[in-house]
């Protein structure tokens, strides 16, 4: 990826996404939209250090995030986490586009249950200087407080927004599929195949 001019912006959108989900490609879409931002990088992680190990592999979460981005130009899938391996520190993974994108202003798009474990991260403080930061929380549910937001270590000028992205969890979409129930309906097409072809998700 080249400079496209001298105020880039990049979004950065991690997560296990075990599995993508069309509420993470709505929300990528609507924060892409509503920050300017071009692209938006999807970065599954390897392993993640706040939540249980995914029970789909690192290469087949990423699989699927590459298959679910397909179609939607702003939206970039990621490797760099999968392919660095161990434990995924959102610190490196911001230094590590700040070293391949100097050119460009990188915002990292937390949501709001991540944003409140925000001050326990490792380096925090380093994200938030190479780093804007987005929190987006979900249409109908409280807009968080200013002094909440700095309370939880996040920087005093970190944008908040709402997103309408569906209610739908990827918890939910694991033990809908264990059970051959409706969750498959809240995934792109192509994501549902690969599950099916390589039997995730089965209990």
């Amino acid at each position: 990826m080249t400079p496209t001019s001298d105020a880039a912006r990049i979004g950065v959108f991690g997560g296990t996404f075990d599995p993508v989900h069309e509420g993470h490609l709505e929300v990528a879409r609507e924060c892409a939209e509503k920050l300017d931002l071009d692209p938006v990088l999807m970065v599954p992680s390897s392993l993640p250090p706040h939540r249980h190990a995914p029970l789909a592999s690192a290469p087949d979460r990423l699989a699927m995030v590459k298959l679910a981005v397909e179609g939607h130009p702003r939206l970039r899938a990621s490797d760099v986490e999968v392919r660095r391996g161990g434990v995924s520190y959102t610190v490196d993974t911001i230094r590590a586009f700040a070293d391949e994108y100097p050119w460009a202003e990188l915002t990292l798009l937390l949501g709001w249950d991540a944003a409140l474990d925000f001050g326990t991260w490792h380096d925090s403080v380093e994200i938030r200087r190479r780093a804007r930061i987005a929190v987006f929380n979900r249409a109908g549910s409280p807009r968080p407080d200013p002094a909440e937001v700095i309370r939880l270590g996040l920087p005093g000028d970190a944008i908040v927004l709402e997103v309408d992205s569906p209610l739908v969890s990827s918890t939910a979409v694991r033990r809908a599929l264990a059970h051959e129930g409706p969750g498959g309906d809240v995934l792109p097409p192509a994501v549902r195949a690969y599950i099916r072809q390589h039997g995730l998700y089965q209990e």
